[in-house]
């Protein structure tokens, strides 16, 4: 078992902490893939914390990261699990000093710093720009609010473009309501991409004796 390591590499080597997990002897085969290499950003700030983590150590690396005290939008929602006030403190300043994580966002996924765009083919079609479905006062304040969120959260943005399709509100089993968006009109002028899929035959040949 590999743990996750901050490690900085010399000489085009770099040591990784390997755990082994069984009660035998186990060897490495050479040459194998064991894990995944992520190169830090340069202006990521990496703090070192080794030995014990004791709370006055934990104090001290907290100080070092830095952060404000301004409270986190949601900060009467949070269950500490714990009544020690000190551990409690110490909770909501490492809470603080990562308040990008623990913003509440809604349903929002956490924006992705990866560098992907993705491109929808609709050939020579023209552009498809629907009309705002007509919604009750109370819906289009949930619509109001998820948009503001998801802003926010940097998962959309504002954007005048020629497409445009209706916010659809499904209600769920426990009563919410999910924020959808129409694309039914997209889907059909969009050209499917065509992939070379395996035999079922095949795969279930290659598969026998296979424990």
């Amino acid at each position: 078992m590999l743990a996750t390591t901050v490690t900085e590499a010399k000489d085009g080597k770099a040591w990784v902490p390997v755990i082994n997990v069984t009660r035998s002897r186990t060897k490495l085969p050479p040459r194998s893939e064991l894990g995944t290499w992520v190169p830090l950003d340069a202006d990521m700030q990496v703090l070192a914390v080794n030995g014990e983590l004791s709370r006055e150590r934990l104090r001290q690396w907290l100080a070092e990261l830095g952060g404000d005290e301004e409270p986190l939008v949601n900060e009467e929602e949070i269950n500490f699990g714990t009544k020690c006030e000190g551990a409690r403190s110490l909770i909501r300043k490492l809470l603080r000093a990562y308040r990008q994580v623990s913003n509440n966002q809604g349903d929002c996924p956490p924006a992705t710093t990866l560098d992907v765009e993705h491109h929808i083919d609709t050939g020579i079609e023209a552009p498809v720009m629907l009309k705002r479905r007509r919604h009750a006062q109370m819906e289009d304040t949930v619509i109001d609010d998820n948009v503001k969120t998801m802003l926010q959260a940097g998962v959309i943005e504002e954007g005048n473009g020629a497409w445009g399709f209706p916010v659809v509100l499904v209600r769920k089993k426990d009563g919410e309501v999910r924020f959808c968006v129409d694309y039914r009109a997209l889907n059909k002028i969009t050209k499917k991409d065509v992939y070379p899929l395996p035999r079922i035959d095949e795969t279930l040949e290659a598969l026998g004796g296979a424990v």
